[in-house]
């Protein structure tokens, strides 16, 4: 079907599918082999021809914009509307279909660990930008000769469950359809990057059993199993399958995004550990208990009904025995832990928080624990990328760490591991904005909601700038309830609504994100119970109640979904539980309060209630210290609790193993 590609000439046709032709070409500018993929339409209604063709390139786009080693490059975009092609490296090896297929149909799981690792890394990168793959299956990961992996495809990776067309002509998605998750089948429209998950979950049982979990005699009976059917367990499909590895593939598989892994990442690991013979951390118990995984003794697996992590502990005597990776402290309620000069972990009796290095973090029934573990550091002095000269405010969620630099006044974004990946670009030659396209004087607030675009406030101005997932401006709304000043913090639930510190009217200002619509007010200008003075920090838990930190009363006051005041607790000082200049709020997946105390160089831990439960930190350079410790956040997708560590110039990242009881 191929059309003149300009300085690439076609050498030969190098495979077809339902929406597009391969060909292997010659850049004859850079005397470079190239892959060009076309994009044909004869499957597609003529009416939709328009709206796919764009697709294809927005996405040729953004395909083109990550750049890693497990991701084929993408080169070139073509020039004409009417002519739909990108130009990619050209790879030579073969697809992991071809690699199943020369193993005699299915791959042992010790040979697939370096293969699913690369996926991996190349998946968790382009969803530390909010890009879901969204067709992972045998035929887009490709193996070189060397043994690098390679994803593709994910120029076009979006359309292949956009319509429902493809649904009903024969043959246009059944090599797709046995790995798509159920929610793209249920509202495509809104899947993250869970379903890469699931679609890699399905890969994996293929690779190591020779089978595809999903199987029905027509699409609509396939349609029915991938909804509604649970798997043959993997290790009674291929016996050489462990327990421990099928129940790792289970959980990926799992109907409901919220009950599989939280990322690839967490997935890769637990797959590797299985293999290893080393712990997992989910508890093979509870795949029988959910009837994934069946015709075993749970008993004989990890010790029956005892989950498998290294951060669960052991009872003896008076003590509690906190085991965490590589190593195992005993803990006596009340005695604060801290690092030995040996290293060890052991406890030192009388040694202040903020000489830790592991925290154990004491609830008020005295009957469980909490670890809290300094894993590592984004950032470093400086103005380069990465770097920062006054950080100030952050916000984590899906993998991504977005920090705002009210110094450098520019916004950075961050993986997970603290990998820098980009800063957010304003327009600034945008016509008909009040912000110059985006442009920050002094950024005092980000948030990002549920569809990972990112929201930025300005202490300047009572402007929201809104980015979407690869932070590009897209455009500002105003608060039409402000005053002069600016928006001092602010925070998105899980349904949208986005709340802004407002502290020239001493309240929140609830808005709808998707529509910029104002809403209603949280809160009274005052210092009463319920009033709010000078609200900066703002967060919300699962429920979606509201905190919010308020460094005029040195409290943080609760309030419903609906903005009824719930309660406040805090207070002035220097004793536990009050606070010196708070600056924000984070609360953790079981409804933990953190608290940056600024002025106290730590952190505050909290119970539901409001009840304190420890600190952690203490002034200095060292890891686990603070000086004037500002913005707050935890990413409930990885556990991790993210600390602006304003006058050491980086940001500090915590691990909350969970919790010890």
């Amino acid at each position: 079907m191929h059309k003149d590609f300009g300085q690439y000439e076609v050498l030969s046709e190098i495979g077809r599918g339902g929406m597009g032709i391969v060909y292997q070409a010659l850049d004859r500018e850079h005397e470079r082999m190239v892959a060009i993929k076309q994009l044909v339409l004869d499957n597609v209604d003529p009416s939709k021809h328009k709206e796919f063709r764009d697709r294809f390139r927005r996405e040729a786009a953004m395909a083109a914009r990550l750049d890693h080693a497990n991701i084929v490059s993408v080169f070139d975009i073509g020039p004409d509307t009417d002519h739909n092609y990108f130009v990619m490296e050209f790879l030579d090896g073969h697809s992991l279909r071809r690699e199943i297929e020369l193993n005699g149909g299915r791959i042992t799981p010790q040979d697939y660990l370096p293969i699913l690792q690369q996926v991996t890394d190349g998946l968790a990168y382009a969803h530390s930008f909010n890009v879901v793959h969204r067709d992972v299956k045998p035929d887009n990961i490709f193996i070189l000769k060397n043994g690098q992996v390679k994803l593709t495809d994910f120029g076009i990776a979006r359309m292949a469950d956009y319509e429902q067309t493809h649904l009903t002509k024969t043959g246009v998605m059944m090599g797709t359809l046995a790995y798509v998750s159920p929610e793209q089948l249920q509202d495509a429209k809104t899947v993250d990057h869970r379903a890469d998950l699931f679609s890699l979950g399905v890969v994996s049982y293929e690779v190591l059993s020779g089978k595809l979990p999903f199987t029905g005699e027509g699409i609509a009976q396939t349609v029915v199993r991938i909804l509604s059917a649970e798997p043959e367990p993997l290790h009674m499909a291929w016996p050489g399958v462990s327990v421990e590895t099928a129940a790792v593939i289970a959980k990926a598989l799992r109907k409901k995004a919220r009950n599989r892994y939280m990322s690839v990442v967490d997935f890769v690991r637990d797959f590797e550990r299985s293999v290893t013979g080393r712990a997992i951390s989910i508890s093979v118990a509870d795949e029988f208990a959910s009837g994934t995984i069946s015709g075993e003794n749970p008993q004989s697996i990890s010790g029956g009904h005892q989950a498998a992590s290294g951060s669960h502990q052991a009872i003896s005597g008076g003590h509690q025995a906190i085991s965490g990776p590589h190593q195992a402290v005993a803990y006596t309620p009340g005695v604060p832990l801290a690092r030995s000069p040996e290293g060890e972990g052991k406890p030192v009796p009388g040694v202040a928080p903020q000489a830790i290095n592991l925290v154990a973090t004491r609830v008020s029934s005295g009957a469980s624990y909490y670890l809290v573990k300094p894993i590592g550091i984004i950032g470093r002095y400086g103005e380069a990328n990465g770097c920062f000269l006054e950080p100030s405010v952050i916000c984590a969620r899906s993998g991504r760490v977005v920090v705002a630099d009210s110094q450098l006044r520019k916004v950075q974004i961050f993986a997970r591991d603290g990998r820098w990946l980009t800063t957010i670009l304003a327009r600034k030659d945008m016509k008909g904005t009040h912000t110059r396209g985006g442009s920050l004087t002094q950024p005092s607030g980000v948030a990002i909601d549920p569809r990972g675009r990112i929201y930025v406030c300005d202490s300047s101005d009572h402007y929201v700038r809104i980015f979407d997932g690869q932070a590009l401006f897209i455009k500002e709304v105003l608060n039409l309830q402000g005053k002069d000043g600016g928006i001092q913090g602010m925070a998105c639930d899980s349904t949208g609504l986005l709340y802004l510190a407002d502290s020239d009217n001493g309240c929140l200002q609830v808005l709808q994100s998707e529509t910029a619509t104002w809403l209603r007010r949280v809160g009274s200008k005052g210092t009463k119970a319920g009033q709010l003075h000078l609200p900066s920090g703002v967060a919300v838990d699962r429920s979606n109640q509201v905190y919010v930190v308020d460094y005029g009363t040195s409290r943080v006051s609760v309030f419903s979904k609906a903005g009824i005041f719930v309660r406040s607790f805090g207070g002035k000082g220097t004793a536990n539980g009050l606070f010196n200049v708070p600056r924000d709020v984070a609360v953790d997946r079981n409804d933990r309060i953190y608290v940056s105390d600024s002025l106290n160089h730590r952190i505050q831990i909290f119970g539901p209630a409001g009840d304190w439960l420890y600190s952690f930190g203490g002034r200095g350079p060292e890891n686990g210290h603070f000086v004037g410790p500002a913005g707050i956040s935890i990413d409930p997708d990885n556990n991790c609790l993210y600390v602006v560590d304003r006058g050491n110039q980086r940001v500090q990242i915590f691990e909350l193993s969970g919790t010890l009881s």
